[in-house]
């Protein structure tokens, strides 16, 4: 997910540090909700900064002053969140691009258009750095550098790594360093030689840092469309790749699916990306914010996976805020994809998981960390798999329960939809590389309350609440299913005097014969009148029940 900050797209909404943070946190909650395991947070938008710099002004919409310190630090604190929640985090950078139109207050550091404006020329009303003055290439170098030295991101992703335009004003500087070869060739060697020297400085500080690029989405004559990136721009991605200078590319393919329109095909361009790739990763960019991608989100990912992509990235954050967006494509959390050829060591796997209920449907998951002293095989996040039989298939994303960070080495499972009462559980470690180890041993659980709850249910279509006698909270619910069918199980409050309303829709599927049970454990109960509803094609099942 690319998570924008230049005119407060997606964040920060005001200058207060309690909302931003809360905000932020919110962000992370949203996305992991969502199943997503990757944001590209912009902290450099326009020669700004949303971390504490050493060469750049803290950005105007954090405190509503440019170069204002805000008093903390929303990279480290979007880095901590993330980490904890199983994301990952990468610098999203906007290198050429410094500003738009209008002045530039003062600040303390002063921002680029004051301290050196003769690096910087007006391109449709927007400020851009000249890629051909060698001071440009290495004040970008130390800005990239102190990000990487002062921050534990999992990536860099650059973005306006290109020229303008073909009608960028920089004669003078042609003419100062161009050494007399063609003024196209010049152009494409100054983006080029920049991108090689970012790869190899930052690789050889943090191997395992990964290096991408969002490009312009077309990379090549494609569909009657002539290159935008390397003719017009000189962004020529397919060299970064084949030389090794890139790991990933998040291209910007944000067309619909067809040209019907004029436009270019998102259904041509996408398999052009992993027909260049090189082995290195590519993860579609999807233009979310347009009305017509939207619509086919879901063709869009199934476009992208029958292409060999290694994932989806989505511009932008606001624009997916619906949870269904993806049309059923992220059901399950997904590992994010190892890259070998930056490290194709994998971790030991963890030792001796135990399985205990701890209450209704809710297991503690317990295990001893892998045993290794290598840093390269240190277990950064563990993925916990949970089946209802010991055959648990571990290449199938369904078994994945959770993914959780390495700092600990336990975990509760809430079992929301199962069917059976016994749940068998295994433990893999993943290391910073994101290679995945072997799975531990397979330990199993049994939800006592479920078995007894499944002896009060007919071979028929029945419902079941575990209800005491006493009329206390209900912690789960059961019900039995004769055959495949819609399922729409509610919960609803019986106001006295008034229609019953739903409180929440528990679940909303097709499924197959069988029982199945819901945890209530997020359920907010208050005294008064409820009752569980099922629907299972045409008929319907009530269970009420009074809270004192």
């Amino acid at each position: 997910m690319w998570l924008t900050t230049a005119s407060g797209l997606d964040w920060p909404r005001s200058t207060d540090r309690t909302e931003q943070q809360a905000s932020l946190r919110e962000i992370v909650r949203h996305l992991k909700s969502l199943n997503f395991n990757t944001i590209f947070f912009q902290i450099r938008s326009r020669g700004d900064a949303y971390y504490r710099s050493a060469y750049e002004p803290w950005a105007e919409n954090l405190t509503g002053t440019l170069g204002k310190d805000p008093g903390w630090d929303p990279l480290a604190f979007l880095i901590n969140e993330s980490h904890e929640a199983g994301l990952e985090v990468h610098g999203w950078v906007n290198v050429y691009k410094v500003r738009g139109s209008g002045s530039v207050p003062l600040s303390t550091p002063p921002h680029l258009a004051r301290a050196h404006p003769g690096w910087i020329f007006s391109d449709h009303g927007e400020g851009w750095l000249d890629p051909g003055i060698p001071e440009v290439e290495k004040f970008l170098l130390n800005v990239v550098m102190d990000i990487a030295r002062k921050y534990d991101l999992d990536g860099i992703n650059f973005d306006y790594l290109r020229y303008p335009g073909r009608n960028f004003p920089d004669g003078d500087s042609y003419k100062k360093y161009g050494l007399g070869i063609p003024r196209d060739r010049w152009r494409k060697s100054n983006l080029d030689r920049f991108v090689a020297e970012c790869y190899d400085r930052l690789t050889a500080l943090r191997p395992l840092l990964k290096i991408g690029a969002s490009p312009l989405g077309i990379f090549g004559s494609d569909s009657g469309f002539v290159s935008a990136a390397a003719g017009e721009y000189y962004q020529d991605t397919r060299t970064w790749l084949k030389t090794g200078k890139m790991d990933y590319v998040s291209p910007q393919v944000y067309w619909a699916i067809g040209s019907s329109r004029g436009g270019p095909d998102y259904a041509a361009l996408v398999p052009g990306w992993q027909q260049i790739a090189g082995g290195r990763h590519v993860y579609a960019g999807i233009g979310a914010y347009k009305d017509d991608v939207a619509r086919e989100v879901p063709r869009q990912i199934d476009i992208s996976r029958k292409a060999g992509n290694a994932g989806q990235s989505y511009f932008r954050y606001e624009s997916i805020r619906a949870a269904g967006l993806s049309g059923g494509r992220y059901a399950t959390p997904a590992l994010i994809p190892p890259m070998p050829w930056k490290d194709a060591s994998s971790p030991p796997p963890p030792l001796q998981p135990a399985v205990t209920e701890i209450t209704t449907n809710v297991f503690d998951i317990q295990w001893i960390p892998p045993q290794t002293v290598a840093e390269r095989t240190r277990a950064r996040r563990y993925v916990l798999y949970r089946w209802t039989s010991p055959q648990i298939p571990f290449d199938d994303p369904r078994a994945i329960s959770q993914v959780v960070p390495g700092s600990t080495a336990s975990c509760t499972d809430t079992v929301r939809v199962p069917s059976g009462g016994t749940y068998y559980y295994a433990v893999s470690a993943i290391n910073a590389a994101n290679s995945e180890g072997p799975p531990s041993q397979i330990s199993g659980g049994t939800m006592k309350e479920f078995l007894s709850l499944r002896g009060k249910l007919t071979e028929m279509t029945g419902l079941s609440a575990s209800l005491s006698s006493q009329g206390g909270t209900p912690r789960m619910v059961a019900y039995s299913l004769a055959k495949k069918t819609l399922v729409t199980l509610d919960l609803l409050a019986r106001p006295t005097g008034s229609s019953d309303s739903i409180l929440t829709t528990l679940v909303s599927d097709t499924q197959e014969t069988g029982i199945y049970v819901v945890g209530l454990s997020n359920v907010q109960f208050v005294p008064g009148k409820y009752s569980f509803r099922l629907r299972t094609g045409e008929s319907v099942v009530e269970q009420p029940f009074d809270l004192p």
